[in-house]
């Protein structure tokens, strides 16, 4: 499998975790194809909340916005969340490059 065809994550593995403002933790797991990040709430089972889409990509990431629930959240709520979301995944991205530097 050449590196183009190769997904640019680890399918089903954790990428990062975080907490927002109000205690809230998230969980950012890849997913079955390897293409996007599952953002999901309170562990990496939970319900997913969002999208992380072209996650490996940070001039074209973007978030999807799960439910009728989370898409009533309130703007600025939604800011944080994508902002602690991005720096989660550049930190995990960041993390694995030097790791595969390593070996």
């Amino acid at each position: 499998m050449s590196r183009r065809q190769r997904p640019p994550l680890v399918p089903g593995r954790v990428y990062g975790e975080f907490v927002n403002a109000n205690g809230t933790m998230f969980v950012l797991r890849a997913s079955a194809s390897g293409r996007r990040l599952n953002l999901c709430l309170h562990h990496d089972e939970g319900p997913q909340i969002a999208l992380v889409c072209n996650p490996a990509a940070p001039a074209d990431r973007f978030i999807r916005w799960q439910g009728r629930l989370w898409s009533s959240n309130p703007t600025d709520w939604k800011q944080e969340v994508k902002r602690l979301a991005f720096a989660a995944v550049d930190a995990a991205l960041a993390s694995s490059r030097t790791t595969e530097a390593r070996s």
